[in-house]
């Protein structure tokens, strides 16, 4: 972020000229990001906790440096081939581990962020093609990408989000009479070739068994995550009108739990465990619910349903747009994305790469960069 913001202040004048805020995507960010930082100074005051919970929100502000940056640049594409190409060798990488223990044990704290962004990748990919001379190399490398997720990474994430995007892109690529019959059934193909892969099955088998856990047994992954849901929710009826503070879930959620747990002599238990302290409820709806109450989870949503709201009212918005933002929706369901440093700068690229090809491609949307 301190390189992007030296680059824009070198290149003030322009950027000035080019006034990324007044983008109607990067504006409903920034007034989110006003949001959170008033709400935050009003609770904690002006300090070290405060800067650092407003930190995890930088990526708002990088956005709309990013998208003046790129309207600077007459090189957009070399962006995304960076891009693909780094998602081809990272998934090269977790093939290799499969047969490597030592190097999958390092990759498997990665696993959210590796589902989640190779499977946007490999969409973005397909969607990218027909912009290249060879265009089979980048459908290959979509293909690449999409087994990657399926067979070479054991994430969750990953999972749900490639089937939305199969769904998504069979409904782009299928002729109009089709659609509906591609929706249905090219994700279904997906499952099926998906039930053939060990990692897809064994997450399967765990969030199953997880869900099936006897209350007061060692919790599995899955368990811990609908622990962190029901108290979530618990929070969220405290909170919901106007929030406990962006910089307090983890009080917050310590507190809650020591109310359902403490006087269960089976669930008490639960209180020794780290996730008891968790920062978030691995839900970035019910975060912004709980930590800034109702106005913070609408001008969130106004953020991300920015690409659609456009779209509906006519606007020029790319189906690549849409399906990225669809994809992150998606994740922000199972976590807490837009906070997560992989995820959320993942997202803010790609969100001013594709606004920045469409405002160059909209004869109604003028760029004069001084």
């Amino acid at each position: 972020m301190l390189v992007l913001s030296l680059l824009a202040a070198a290149a003030a004048p322009a950027v000035w000229h080019i006034r990324p805020w007044r983008q109607p995507v990067m504006a409903a960010g920034l007034i989110f990001l006003a949001y959170a930082a008033l709400h935050t100074l009003w609770l904690e005051g002006f300090n070290l906790l405060a800067l650092h919970t407003l930190n995890r929100y930088h990526e708002l502000i990088m956005a709309p440096v990013l998208l003046a940056l790129f309207h600077l640049t007459s090189r957009k594409r070399l962006f995304f081939n960076a891009l693909v190409i780094s998602a081809v060798g990272y998934g090269a990488v977790h093939w290799v581990a499969l047969l490597d223990p030592g190097l999958a044990s390092q990759l498997t704290s990665r696993r959210i962020s590796s589902g989640f962004g190779l499977s946007v990748c490999a969409f973005l990919a397909l969607q990218q093609a027909h912009h290249y001379r060879k265009p089979w190399l980048l459908r290959v490398a979509a293909a690449f990408l999409a087994l990657t997720v399926l067979f070479a990474i054991d994430g969750r994430t990953g999972h749900v989000v490639l089937l939305v995007m199969v769904g998504y892109a069979a409904w782009l690529h299928s002729p109009p009479r089709w659609r509906w019959g591609a929706l249905i059934l090219l994700p279904l193909a997906a499952v099926i070739l998906a039930m053939g892969s060990s990692a897809v099955r064994t997450r399967l088998s765990e969030t199953i068994a997880g869900a099936q856990t006897p209350t007061g047994t060692a919790l599995s992954s899955t368990g811990i995550r609908l622990e962190l849901l029901r108290n979530a929710l618990a929070l969220a009826k405290e909170h919901f009108v106007t929030g406990a503070g962006f910089a307090r879930y983890g009080q917050v959620h310590e507190r809650i739990a020591q109310q359902r747990y403490a006087d269960d002599p089976v669930k008490s238990a639960y209180l020794q465990a780290p996730w008891v302290k968790a920062n978030n409820p691995h839900n970035q709806y019910l975060l912004m619910l709980v930590s800034g109450g109702a106005p913070a989870l609408v001008l969130f949503l106004v953020w991300l349903l920015a690409p659609l709201i456009q779209k509906l009212q006519g606007k020029k918005v790319s189906s690549s747009l849409l399906g990225v933002s669809l994809a992150f929706a998606v994740g922000c369901l199972f976590n807490s994305l837009l906070t997560d440093f992989t995820e959320g700068h993942l997202y803010a690229g790609l969100l001013a790469w594709l606004l920045a090809q469409t405002d160059e491609s909209d004869p109604q949307v003028e760029i004069k960069p001084a």
